[in-house]
């Protein structure tokens, strides 16, 4: 590997002290890093083997310059602000460095203020945000000043000359602090409401103004009551959107990735008080060999440390390197304690609902963006980790369904270019299986399946899924034989450890956080769900015949129109006399008839 001899110098020569290093080519910088120790990590690059994207910036690096620290954690804080400022080719870096709007209150003044900005220098105010777009922060700042209503105007208060109250002050959205001598306290309680309020403390608000509420109707105060509860309409209107709750009460951001050759998307979700209110995601260039720990690394220190006011905690997945430093950085910054971990067991369904809607907007972002690959990357992960001949664009999965053998069924989904078809799913009562045998129920469902395919002239897939291990792929197996479709690829994943079992005896375990292995769940969780449905649904209407049977004078027309237009007893039983008669074949005497004898009290 040619390197400058400049370059080479300068590494021979770097000190053993924490710092930054910047490597320079021809057209600007192309990587900046940080290291404890400089001379050790610069003298790694040229010792060993440093991997495809560090030869390369070696390769083409003119230059190179480096800046001492007297700390670790001020190197972390150095190169973040230096990728920012710079954006060298083989950094991970935020693509979109635009600056994001806040809502601003200066708790530093008398009375004081909040507004929208996107300036975050450190003044001693209190920032609330980022919020995804001006118009999101607009619609929050509307609704808060409903409830707390705080100056927005730019006097300087108090002040020794008579101001006259604007518009805002008659309208109640402002307190008016410009009137002479106006409390403090009654001032500072609005802000210090505000400050809950948007810390996501809504609980408290709640209480107050039910509170208030009944205490101005208690006194006959009959419009300050109807004022409080607007207020409160408007708390719910905010409210009624944040179904999802987490446990405990405390504020997090919920971080996931989601990784795309050479882009990458961090999502973030605002649990704050144990709801989620609120969504962020933001788009990174990597050079497409990151791992990672690497990403999130960098993600943490270039988003975090220009953030305002960053949750307590910080769940992700993995780590990110360094998280230690990462958290004394961060604490530093914000003067309080923020801990990096990963999701509890009570925080998963929450963390991989974020990790899904990463990678679908991953890929919303990369067509967008007209760099999105021929094939989603989950499927060409699959390709590689089953050592498939070409990428599976057409899934499917059988599964099954019984309660001790009776009413068995199956049922076969269909997944195209990794995404459910649902036109296409198919559902199976089993015809030739007695008794409780899995086996030779996945064999008949196969065979049915993969026989109709070939019957009607239908492409077949190009991977199918069993759920289950190596006893049901080899009856699958044997089935796909008898039909004449061997060439289809064949995986089942196992419940348990989500093991998967391959036709030539093989078992491998993908990494748990594998694109390939989350498709293969999403899908054999899809199969689960409808098998389930369809029994669930042959039961009910089961017990609905059997119900209607015990009913003298309906034949099997009527019961067969009734079963089909109600679908449950509960619904029949909770039926009017009239809306009996609107069903086929019913007319009002007969509808009466029956009611009667369904309700004969």
């Amino acid at each position: 590997m040619r390197i400058s001899e400049k370059v080479l110098e300068k590494i021979k020569s770097a000190p053993a002290r924490p710092g930054v290093y910047m490597f320079r080519g021809k057209r600007g910088y192309l990587y900046i890093g940080k290291a404890k120790s400089l001379k050790d990590r610069l003298s790694s690059y040229i010792s060993s083997s440093p991997g495809p994207r560090i030869s390369r910036v070696l390769k083409y690096a003119i230059d190179l310059e480096y800046f001492v620290t007297s700390s670790d954690a001020e190197a972390l804080l150095l190169e973040a602000n230096f990728i920012k400022r710079y954006q060298p080719r083989y950094n991970v870096r935020l693509k979109d460095d635009k600056k994001y709007p806040y809502l601003k209150i200066t708790v530093g003044e008398t009375y004081p203020r909040i507004y929208p900005t996107r300036d975050l220098r450190d003044d001693g105010s209190v920032l609330f945000g980022p919020y995804a777009s001006a118009g999101a922060m607009r619609r929050t700042l509307r609704t808060v000043r409903k409830l707390f209503p705080l100056r927005t105007c730019k006097y300087k208060l108090p002040s020794k000359r008579r101001i006259s109250p604007c518009i805002d002050y008659y309208i109640g959205k402002c307190l008016g602090p410009c009137l002479p001598d106006f409390p403090v306290e009654k001032y500072r309680e609005a802000v210090d409401g505000l400050v809950e309020f948007l810390s996501g403390k809504t609980d408290k608000v709640v209480k107050r103004l039910e509170e208030e509420m009944r205490e101005a109707a208690r006194k006959l105060e009959f419009e300050k009551a109807a004022f409080i509860r607007d207020q409160l309409l408007a708390v719910r209107e905010i409210l009624r959107d944040q179904s999802v709750v987490m446990p405990g009460r405390g504020n997090k951001d919920v971080v996931a990735f989601a990784l795309g050759g050479r882009i990458a998307l961090a999502l973030i979700l605002q649990v704050r008080g144990g709801k989620v209110v609120g969504k962020e995601h933001f788009v990174l260039n990597s050079g497409g060999e990151e791992e990672e720990k690497e990403i999130a690394r960098a993600f943490v220190n270039l988003y975090y440390t220009s953030s305002a006011l960053p949750a307590e905690e910080i769940v992700l997945s993995p780590l990110p390197e360094e998280a230690g430093l990462l958290e004394a950085l961060l604490a530093e910054r914000t003067g309080k304690k923020v801990t990096l971990r990963e999701p509890s067991r009570e925080e998963l369904s929450l963390y991989r609902m974020a990790v899904e809607n990463a990678s679908r907007l991953l890929e919303e972002e990369m067509t967008l963006k007209g760099t999105a690959h021929l094939y989603p990357s989950s499927l060409m992960d699959l390709q590689k980790a089953l050592e498939l001949t070409k990428v599976p664009l057409r899934i499917e999965a059988v599964d099954i369904s019984q309660l001790f053998g009776k009413n068995p069924v199956g049922s076969v989904v269909v997944f195209l270019r990794g995404k459910p078809a649902k036109s296409e799913y198919r559902r199976f009562r089993i015809k030739g299986v007695k008794g409780i045998d899995d086996f030779s129920m996945i064999e008949e469902v196969v065979r049915r399946r993969l026989g109709r395919l070939k019957e009607e002239g239908k492409p077949f897939p190009d991977l199918f899924l069993i759920d289950g291990g190596a006893g049901q792929l080899g009856r699958a197996l044997k089935a796909a034989s008898e039909v004449g479709a061997e060439d289809i690829a064949f995986v089942a994943i196992a419940k348990r450890f989500d093991e998967l079992y391959l036709p030539d005896g093989r078992r491998i375990m993908l990494p748990r956080r594998s694109q390939a292995l989350r498709l293969l769940q999403r899908i054999r969780d899809e199969a689960h769900r409808f098998a389930i449905s369809y029994h669930r649904n042959l039961r009910r209407k089961e017990g609905l015949l059997s119900f209607l049977d015990g009913i003298p004078g309906l034949g099997e027309k009527k019961k067969m129109a009734l079963l089909n237009y109600f679908g449950s007893i509960s619904r029949l039983l909770s039926a009017s006399k009239e809306e009996i008669a609107r069903v086929e074949g019913f007319g009002p005497k007969t509808a009466e008839r029956l009611y009667s004898l369904l309700h004969p009290d």
